[in-house]
């Protein structure tokens, strides 16, 4: 009894600290911060005068309700999720007769009528089926009640007191917060099961007059859902990404897990994956995110088993944007440190066990934990690595499943058509949201793990134009980081390994938009005319001979003549960067006395080599670059886009890059901006304006006359102020006229 006391005590605290004054909303407590009101009440009649039925009123009244119900319930949450008792005027037969008075005539007791809590009176405005199917009003209703519970659930998970609690004699205060939470517990969960029953009875387009409940309608529609849906689902998204922490997270999750791979409406999609990466990305404890992920996986999981064994079935694919929203967790618990947070945190609990008083004291500790903002670093360490260990074996299972099935059938051409199956579907889309996400995050797998990985990696790279070429790209991005995170320089793995494949690969890079234009799937390929494979080919390029010192001489000259070759017949959006990488891997490099670079910027008549240059080998070495000159770069100079013919003209001179200005991967940026605006930018040259020097007639009146004044403007103060606006800040003194003293003779000079 005295620790169930003294926990009810702590909660008590709790509670009044995350709300103070009570149950303070947030704008309760902005409002008071400013000291100003924030809020102004209306007369106590306004609600009142929509007595009638709510399907009986007008639409307008409706919207006038849903308006004072959402001021009045952030006025006072407390007393709005109660409700309330009017006494009934008495009449001629409305009271009841009970005991008797002084004078002996019977004693009338008034009559009371229960009336309706503002809550749930908001929560039938809410509802088609309560409010005479008004679908604007209950859209209203939805996202007041959303924006309500927003601001009045608190930042913590409460639990409500069991039955040997209740039997427990607490304070008066104790007591109105239990009820204030548990009555915020119900419309809570009753605001949830109407935005799921809202979104099952609209997701495929069904309208209003079906949601009798009656069976046998177009449950199957396959439309995109309406507009009421649609509210629904965004709803669900916003309570996800500020009440992760609140109860009922389980539900929230669900819905939102399984429709961020909706295919019928982008909208509904879009906003559950960005729902689920701002969660990730705020929880500070890791245990809503590891749910969610737990979820995810499992998805993702059955979802490839029934493709597999339903080929060509109905089933849909997982839709690349879930795979991408884990690059939002902020994993930094390495694997072998994982290992200790779980032994410890074993420990801890083992050590609870014990003794019945120590058990109640940690359940204790651990309640209050969560009304605190404080962070458990050995939960947090725990559940970080049941995260990383979750989307690691789903990374892994991918790219299991797709070498798999490559040694199985390789029917999958360079365009990446279907011809068996979804391995096309799946290594156009999965491959690479799986091959970034194990380049993020693979400096913190387990050194057994990589080497597995590396191992997969090669298999699928042993026949790469089987893959499309931002699978590929991603899959040799993946290996090249991998290769250069933390302890792995003892890993008996050569990169040419992975620079023959990435030396295959450059060709491709200026037909990607080709490619992808046969396959409809594929829309990871090409975004709004921008080929998403050129940042990939910029990071291998980097990884492979800016971060590393390469040795041979062959090898450079070969990848900054296959850039050269590739930049010619790529977009210029897509050459700039790439010539901007070959001016920096060769200025790098020119410096070294063994490095021949350097020579392939002279004419083909002036190069002493032997042999001839084979454009068409599959490895560097066998090239022989040497042999041949770069003369793309005569023809890039005279290329419509400013910039591109700017990086031509400054390679062939031999000029340094101006970094960071110029560096590859800003370039890339800026040139795929212009590309969305359908804009070049061109160099501002100012010139005069023909009218500077026109003739300005000025008439001026004295008197009964007139006289007309006519000034030349010749544009020289113009001009003269442009100059001095132009000019650098740096002023010189003018030497004083010295009368020529310095040649005077010395006793003139002295009698100064």
């Amino acid at each position: 009894t005295m620790v169930m006391e003294k926990h009810s005590r702590k909660r008590s605290a709790a509670s009044s600290a995350n709300n103070d004054d009570g149950n303070a909303t947030r704008r309760q407590k902005r409002a008071m911060t400013a000291k100003t009101p924030y809020f102004t009440p209306k007369p106590s009649s306004s609600i009142q005068r929509f007595d009638a039925p709510i399907d009986r009123l007008m639409p307008q009244q409706r919207i006038d309700l849903i308006a004072d119900l959402s001021e009045s319930i952030l006025e006072d949450p407390s007393t709005a999720l109660t409700s309330s008792r009017t006494e009934v005027s008495s009449g001629g037969g409305g009271s009841r007769g009970k005991g008797k008075e002084d004078d002996g005539t019977a004693k009338k007791e008034p009559l009371y009528h229960k009336t309706q809590s503002k809550m749930n009176k908001l929560l039938d405005l809410a509802s088609l089926s309560s409010n005479g199917h008004d679908a604007h009003a209950s859209r209203l209703a939805l996202l007041s009640l959303l924006a309500i519970f927003q601001d009045i659930l608190p930042s913590y998970r409460i639990r409500l007191p069991t039955e040997a609690e209740m039997n427990v004699r607490v304070s008066k205060d104790t007591k109105a917060t239990w009820d204030y939470e548990r009555k915020l517990l119900q419309a809570y969960q009753l605001y949830l099961k109407l935005l799921e029953r809202t979104w099952e009875d609209g997701k495929f387009g069904r309208r209003w007059s079906n949601l009798d409940g009656k069976k046998g309608g177009n449950n199957q529609g396959g439309g995109p859902p309406t507009t009421l849906a649609a509210t629904a689902i965004l709803a669900l998204s916003a309570l996800l990404q500020t009440c992760y922490n609140f109860n009922f997270r389980t539900n929230l999750l669900q819905i939102v897990v399984r429709q961020a791979n909706n295919r019928s409406s982008e909208e509904v999609r879009s906003s559950c994956c960005n729902a689920l990466s701002t969660m990730f990305t705020k929880d500070i404890q890791g245990d809503a995110s590891l749910e969610a992920v737990r979820l995810m996986a499992k998805m993702i999981k059955q979802q490839s088993t029934n493709n597999n064994q339903n080929r060509g079935g109905s089933t849909k694919p997982i839709h690349p944007d879930i795979i991408n929203t884990w690059l939002s967790l902020p994993l930094r618990v390495h694997e072998d440190e994982a290992i200790a947070a779980k032994l410890a945190s074993a420990a801890k609990a083992k050590k609870a066990k014990k003794s019945q008083q120590e058990k109640e004291t940690f359940e204790i500790e651990k309640e209050m934990k969560e009304g605190e903002a404080t962070v458990d670093k050995l939960e947090l360490a725990k559940n970080q690595a049941d995260c990383l260990h979750a989307v690691t074996l789903t990374y892994f299972r991918i790219l299991k499943l797709i070498a798999a099935d490559g040694q199985q059938d390789g029917n999958v051409d360079v365009q990446g058509n279907k011809k068996s199956g979804n391995k096309s579907i799946a290594a156009s889309d999965l491959l690479p949201c799986a091959l970034r996400g194990l380049a993020k995050f693979s400096h913190l797998i387990h050194m057994d793990a990589v080497v597995d990985l590396l191992a997969v990696l090669k298999d699928l790279l042993k026949n790469v134009s089987s893959l499309p070429s931002d699978a590929a790209m991603h899959c040799i991005l993946c290996a090249l980081k991998t290769l250069r995170g933390p302890g792995r320089d003892t890993l008996p793995v050569d990169p040419k390994e992975y620079l023959i494949p990435l030396y295959n690969l450059m060709p491709r890079l200026g037909v990607s938009r080709i490619e992808s234009g046969k396959n409809n799937d594929a829309t990871s390929l090409v975004d709004n005319g921008i080929d998403n494979t050129i940042e990939a080919a910029i990071q291998c390029l980097d990884h492979s001979f800016l971060q590393r010192r390469e040795l041979s001489t062959t090898r450079l000259a070969a990848f900054v003549k296959r850039l050269a070759s590739t930049s010619l017949h790529c977009p210029p959006h897509s050459a700039t960067p790439l010539l901007s990488c070959a001016r920096q891997i060769s200025s790098r490099y020119s410096s070294s006395s063994s490095s021949k670079v350097g020579r392939m910027l002279e004419n083909e008549e002036d190069i002493v080599a032997e042999g001839m240059f084979a454009p068409d080998a599959e490895d560097p070495e066998h090239s022989n670059a040497h042999a041949t000159s770069l003369w793309e770069l005569a023809l890039m100079k005279y290329s419509i886009h400013p910039r591109l013919a700017e990086h031509s003209v400054a390679m062939s001179e031999g000029r340094l890059l101006k970094l960071p200005a110029e560096a590859p991967g800003k370039i890339w940026k800026s040139m795929c901006r212009d590309v969305r605006e359908a804009s070049i930018s061109q160099k501002a040259v100012w010139k005069k304006h023909p009218l500077d020097n026109r003739v300005h007639i000025d008439e001026t009146s004295e008197g009964d006359g007139k006289r007309k004044k006519v000034t030349e403007i010749t544009g020289d103060s113009r001009r003269k102020r442009q100059q001095r606006r132009n000019q650098n800040q740096i002023r010189f003194i003018t030497p004083r006229n010295t009368g020529s003293w310095h040649a005077l003779p010395v006793t003139s000079f002295s009698m100064l």
